[in-house]
């Protein structure tokens, strides 16, 4: 593993992602899905102004957390990284399958199908993109677990976990507000995952701290996202868990995002907070918070940026 994360325009050195989202969605094609409002965002005029303003207020790179099959296009966002000079860092994997039409051969792959292929994206790049010049490569693996381990794909989960193996690529997670998580993390250890290489997505909606320290102390990369969602209160659960594990010294297991996939999301689809809400909005306040530039820098962008290039501190 290098000192550098590979982005759809080719690898960017660490120390030069700045700022960065860990977990976004910055180009979703219209599909036919089984999921109710399921989020679109193809307007490339629209993204690409917003990207700007995310720059312009201070942002880095972005995580991209849309798997092929799922409205994933990895010529859109080499094209959007393009015209806003924003580090953009796609994917591989798959997300939950109300998020895919009927049709959809991922739900058809036997592990070892799976495994063939993330790796073959990983290996020849995005499947969209292998007749394109250039071709788009991922910089980590996209998963997603249900409510219980159960009832999650275990062959899916699998299959990633080995391509992670032979890869090195992160996986990002994504959990039902952080249910049965202790049982998932256990299988994909015991499945041979290192936990340094694992990212749990939206588990600052399960504000327990004992949970959280944890997971933190066996490896694992905390991602919180909540900020800007109301029926969340913000106030008195991801900021109020951020104190905590801050001052119990886990800076370095935590990595902030915004997950803003519904347009409404967004000022130039003519809403708000925007991409910009996250180095202004959030930014500010953890400067005023803990009043420590290195704390902040991991927080904002450090911690995901090490862990994409596998190389981490220490808490």
């Amino acid at each position: 593993m290098t000192e550098q994360v590979i982005s759809v325009s080719g690898p960017v050195p660490v120390q030069q992602m700045g700022i960065t989202d860990a977990h976004n969605h910055l180009w979703i094609e219209n599909l036919d899905v089984p999921a109710n409002n399921a989020p679109v965002l193809d307007r490339m005029d629209l993204i690409s102004q917003e990207l700007a303003a995310y720059r312009k207020a201070g942002g880095g790179a972005q995580l991209d957390c849309q798997p092929g099959g799922a409205g994933r296009n990895g010529n859109q966002l080499f094209q959007l990284s393009q015209m806003t000079g924003v580090p953009i860092v796609g994917c591989t994997g798959f997300h939950l399958q109300r998020y895919y039409p009927a049709n959809a051969e991922i739900w058809t792959y036997s592990s070892d199908q799976a495994l063939d292929y993330f790796l073959s994206e990983i290996n020849q790049g995005l499947l969209e993109t292998r007749h394109s010049d250039p071709i788009v490569f991922p910089g980590f693996i996209k998963i997603a677990a249900r409510e219980t381990l159960a009832d999650s794909p275990l062959h899916l989960l699998e299959a990633a976990v080995e391509a992670s193996k032979e890869s090195s690529l992160l996986i990002e997670m994504h959990t039902e507000k952080g249910s049965d998580i202790m049982r998932i993390v256990d299988q994909l250890a015991a499945w041979g995952l290192a936990l340094d290489r694992l990212v749990i997505c939206h588990i600052d909606k399960r504000p327990d701290v004992g949970l959280h320290q944890d997971l933190a102390k066996a490896g694992c990369l905390l991602e919180y996202d909540t900020f800007f969602r109301p029926k969340y209160d913000p106030d008195q659960n991801v900021w109020k868990l951020l104190r905590q594990m801050v001052g119990d010294g886990f800076s370095g297991s935590i990595c902030l995002a915004t997950d803003l996939a519904e347009s409404a999301l967004w000022e130039a689809y003519g809403g708000n907070p925007g991409l910009a809400g996250f180095p202004g909005t959030v930014g500010q306040q953890i400067a005023a918070e803990f009043k420590d530039e290195s704390i902040t820098a991991r927080l904002m962008g450090g911690n995901i940026s090490e862990r994409l290039a596998g190389t981490i501190q220490e808490n």
